[in-house]
């Protein structure tokens, strides 16, 4: 789990400036191991002010 949490939140940093809306996860068992999904909702935030 805790690195999932880590290549997320990398992958975040490197979307630049987004605003995070929501994140989700689901852990589903499956008959070798669990399959963990994690999902993020996010918006683009502008770079021009207003």
């Amino acid at each position: 789990m805790a690195a999932l949490l880590r290549r997320v939140a990398d992958t975040i940093d490197d979307l630049g400036s987004v605003q995070i809306l929501d994140i989700t996860f689901q852990l589903t068992p499956t008959a070798d191991e669990d399959d963990l999904t994690l999902t993020v909702y996010y918006d683009r935030e502008s770079t021009t002010a207003q």
